[in-house]
């Protein structure tokens, strides 16, 4: 019998790709990075992948809270929080949380995806939905969201999800964004950026996108999952780096970068927060996050507020691994510990990961649907955990690289 057509269309698309070497394996390790990082075939090698930046799910402390978390209460809540899946650990985490980003109150889920996708579309929906169910005041008009062209895909998600208008403005241009949100004046507006975007590493040009938010009476929702635990002097985010954190009303946080785990966090205000819960998909019909999650993300926030050398150590290395491409004539975007070396096509991408990790280093290639097919890269990511000889090593075999495709050179002098 021959495959439904939808599915033969699906293995047509595959053969092709395949072909091409568009589809590469999943790299397997057998260890998680310390950066160190064992592959099944015994070899060890540094990885430069992890958006672990702190190595935080390594700490004896951090490991011992979920433990204790497990054996008490399970590994798993089966449930979602309105149908008995609240349990204490997750709301003193959202508390932990709303101080550390000096928000008023915050939502946990279960992942980074799902927050995105909580926040934009119950953002967008909640107030409708309010008056569908229990006849409140409709909203003033279709609401419309408004994206930097940028953003992850869980943002587009979440739009597309909802029932708004949708709308890409061009990365990080204030003035395009204000002549969309003046064509649209007198409707509910949502503005989505990321405060670092992940696959260029660069940061959101906040202050002047908020200038033009506030004067259309748009409210801005800020992606800060690459700069929580990162950025600013505290370690609260991209907000407070750039020194706006006050006048952003809206954050999405993740739990599986800076803090190590598994999990995602919507801030504030309490009644945004409290229509979010009832009305928002990405929060009320999937099950909460594991306990163990939660004890060790709590862990994990008490040691980046009380340990700041581990941000002095991590903006260390960044700085020795950015000045050591400098030196080579290699200037990738951004300033921060993401950092993207383009090769343009899908098969370079994958053929300098594998250079890179038979000279001891992993750096992922990426491909499409993560950035456009002509700006595929390897994309490193530098974090506390390596030493000065891990990133004078990986200096030494990008120069290698280098040398071998020299459109990584032409591509990011």
């Amino acid at each position: 019998m021959s495959a439904p057509t939808l599915l033969a269309d699906l293995h047509t698309a595959h053969d092709w790709l395949a072909e091409r070497g568009i589809l590469p394996p999943e790299q397997r390790s057998e260890t998680l990075p310390t950066p160190y990082v064992r592959f099944p075939d015994g070899r060890s090698v540094v990885s430069f992948c992890s958006n672990n930046y702190l190595g935080l799910n390594h700490r004896t402390e951090v490991k011992a809270a979920a433990v204790a978390a497990l054996r008490e209460h399970s590994h798993a809540t089966s449930e979602s929080r309105r149908l008995g899946g609240n349990l204490a650990l997750l709301e003193r985490l959202e508390s932990d949380l709303a101080a550390f980003k000096n928000r008023p109150a915050c939502m946990i889920t279960a992942t980074g995806l799902l927050a995105n996708i909580a926040a934009v579309h119950g953002v967008l929906d909640a107030s409708g939905l309010a008056s569908r169910w229990h006849g409140s005041p409709r909203a003033a008009g279709i609401p419309a969201v408004i994206y930097d062209e940028h953003s992850h895909r869980s943002i587009r998600m979440g739009a597309r999800q909802s029932s708004a208008e949708r709308v890409r403005f061009r990365h990080n241009d204030a003035d395009h964004l204000d002549r969309l949100l003046a064509a649209r004046s007198g409707r509910p507006l949502l503005v989505v950026t990321e405060g670092v975007f992940s696959m260029d590493g660069d940061l959101a040009d906040l202050p002047p996108l908020l200038d033009v938010c506030e004067g259309h009476g748009a409210a801005l929702l800020l992606d800060d999952a690459h700069g929580t635990g990162v950025y600013g002097t505290d370690g609260a985010g991209t907000p407070s780096h750039l020194g706006v954190a006050g006048r952003v009303p809206l954050q999405v946080a993740t739990l599986s970068k800076a803090l190590g785990g598994m999990g995602g966090a919507v801030l504030g205000d309490e009644r945004v927060i409290a229509m979010l819960r009832t009305f928002s998909s990405g929060y009320r019909f999937t099950s909460s996050l594991p306990p163990e999650q939660a004890a060790a993300a709590i862990a994990a926030l008490i040691i980046v507020q009380t340990e700041p050398e581990l941000r002095d150590t991590l903006w260390g290395n960044i700085r020795h691994f950015r000045a050591g491409l400098s030196h080579m004539g290699l200037h990738p975007m951004g300033d921060g510990p993401i950092v993207p070396l383009r090769l343009g096509t899908s098969q370079l991408a994958a053929k300098a990961e594998a250079m890179l990790i038979d000279a001891g280093y992993w750096c992922v290639a990426v491909a499409p649907p993560a950035v456009p097919p002509d700006s595929c890269r390897i994309r490193i990511t530098v974090s506390a955990m390596h030493t000065k000889d891990h990133v004078d090593g990986l200096l030494n075999a990008i120069s290698e690289v280098t040398a071998a495709i020299p459109e990584l050179r032409r591509m990011n002098q």
